[in-house]
């Protein structure tokens, strides 16, 4: 307990403590008008003084709750899938446990599937980029730039999304009602619980979520990047 608090307490109880005396003593003996004024004015002291020791402590319990509220981590888990139409052509399979999220990028061109795998993870995202010859793993610190939207890394932060955006109507997205969100440059989004990402268009590109399953028993290697493989930093990449 502060120090300042202690000292208020101990105020109060010795404030009460005379007032009994005094109640006692004026039990015994003849009242006269001074006792009486003396005695009220004690007891109204003392009822304000409480009234503030008991308001300041309900105050700081709610603080305290709402600062243990905020700082709880986040232990969600989920998985929604989602259909890429449009522009683009494929499915998409986000997995996420706690703040580390998987994302199973499905492309399909002329006809052929091609998987792409990305973590996302305190503000990184890895990958793999693909040239003729080789395989590399590359990491990349995510930019929420004015083209962050406009990223599959954004498909997992509902929170960016609503704060750039205005919110304009709702729709049912995969059997979910879901707010509607427009950037000024005519991206659309719609959210679930101000927290899921259900349908994301932008440049043509339609991302809609066709399911979306809560509480998954998800292991962390599930959404974790590989611990033996060495990912080459890039200054700039793709999100």
């Amino acid at each position: 307990m502060p120090k300042e608090e202690k000292q208020a307490e101990t105020y109060v109880l010795h404030r009460i403590y005379f007032s009994i005396v005094k109640i006692l003593h004026l039990k015994y003996n003849v009242l006269n008008f001074y006792n009486v004024k003396s005695l009220l004015f004690n007891i109204f002291l003392i009822s304000v003084l409480l009234y503030i020791f008991s308001g300041c402590s309900e105050e700081k319990k709610k603080e305290a709750k709402i600062l243990s509220q905020d700082s709880s981590p986040d232990t969600s888990s989920l998985i929604i899938k989602y259909a890429v139409t449009g522009s683009g052509n494929g499915k998409i399979t986000l997995t996420k446990k706690g703040n580390k999220v998987k994302l199973e990028l499905d492309k399909i061109i002329d006809g052929v599937s091609n998987i792409e795998t990305r973590f996302i993870s305190n503000g990184w995202i890895y990958f793999y980029f693909t040239t003729e010859t080789a395989v590399q793993p590359v990491k990349s610190r995510i930019t929420k730039d004015q083209n962050y939207l406009k990223n599959f890394a954004s498909l997992a932060d509902a929170d960016e999304i609503i704060a750039r955006t205005r919110k304009n109507g709702n729709e049912i997205v995969a059997g979910f009602t879901c707010d509607i969100y427009e950037y000024l440059d005519g991206s659309r989004y719609s959210i679930y619980q101000g927290k899921y990402v259900l349908q994301a268009s932008y440049d043509g590109i339609v991302m809609t979520a066709t399911s979306l399953s809560f509480n998954v028993p998800i292991k962390n290697q599930d959404v974790e990047k590989p611990a033996n493989v060495d990912f080459l930093e890039l200054t700039i990449g793709p999100q």
